[in-house]
């Protein structure tokens, strides 16, 4: 029987019960897991509905055996995600052979189940690698611009964890999201925008602000200079479990260490000393006792 045939049995299937009330929907996660690298790349690649639906499947895999009941996960995607059957039927389609396989049972006849696929494959067929893993509520995680948005957001560390400035034009060259579509995500996903502001030191060694000429209508007038803002998602940070193993196969395996970035900014004097990619522009986080405005995040040219 084809894959097609196996799913549109399924359909028919489900529709019948549906309609005699006598289905049963599988439990509903508490937790989804969303991995930055993976979502970045699935944004990229026009690919985040069947990243989100693996994802989902991963949640509703909780014992860990990467299989699933066909006719389970339909109606569960259905009650606890949100889907149309006609969405699911479809994403289902369209990730089989990518990030599952859809399969008859050669053990019980008549029953279609799921393979999930693992993280090192699937990182793997997007070639990334899946980085710290964050977990979001699953009732977040309901409705399409909702799960593209979460996805988005898993690009940034989760709150409470120092981030580094980062213009949108380097957002948008990360994640392939415009600027527009970031500030709606923003809003939808509830991230966290902190502003930064660049310093140096006089000749006596005091902190001082860095200024820029701004021209606008004839006029000019200097200006504390700004740096990118710093942003933070509501997401918890997640068990590593199997992900600092992965990441560290994938590394070797699809050689990442060929094209590295200039670091620019730096957290700690420790970082900026042992740093050998410094960029001809870096800033040092100021201490926050040597801070001019209390609780502001400012950076000293370093």
């Amino acid at each position: 029987m084809s894959k097609l045939a196996i799913l549109d049995k399924e359909y028919n299937k489900r529709q019948g019960a549906v309609k005699s009330g006598d289905y049963q929907v599988a439990g509903s996660p508490l937790f989804i897991k969303l991995f930055p690298r993976l979502s970045v790349a699935a944004l990229k690649a026009r690919l985040d509905k069947e990243l989100a639906l693996w994802y989902e499947l991963r949640a509703l895999n909780s014992w860990g055996s990467g299989r699933l009941d066909l006719n389970d996960v339909l109606a569960s995607l259905v009650s606890s995600f949100g889907y149309s059957q006609a969405t699911a039927y479809r994403l289902l389609r369209a990730g089989d052979g990518k990030l599952w396989d859809i399969y008859q049972s050669p053990r019980l006849p008549g029953l279609s189940q799921i393979k999930i696929y693992g993280l090192f494959r699937v990182a793997k067929w997007f070639s990334t690698y899946p980085g710290r893993a964050v977990e979001i509520k699953a009732s977040d995680f309901r409705g399409r611009g909702a799960k593209t948005a979460c996805l988005y957001a898993s690009f940034f560390k989760p709150d409470g964890s120092r981030a580094k400035p980062i213009s949108r034009e380097s957002i948008e060259a990360a994640t392939g999201v415009l600027r527009r579509q970031q500030q709606r995500y923003d809003k939808v996903v509830g991230i966290k925008r902190v502003a930064n502001f660049a310093f140096q030191q006089d000749g006596q060694g005091k902190l001082t602000p860095m200024l820029h000429l701004v021209e606008s209508k004839g006029k000019q007038w200097l200006k504390h200079r700004r740096l990118g803002n710093s942003y933070n998602s509501r997401a918890l940070k997640a068990h590593r479990g199997m992900t600092k193993r992965v990441n560290a196969e994938l590394q070797r395996s699809l050689n990442f260490g060929e094209a590295r970035l200039l670091k620019r900014f730096f957290l700690s004097p420790r970082s900026l000393i042992r740093s050998t990619e410094r960029a001809n522009e870096a800033f040092l986080l100021v201490n926050k006792r040597d801070r001019l405005i209390p609780g502001r995040l400012e950076w000293c040219m370093a």
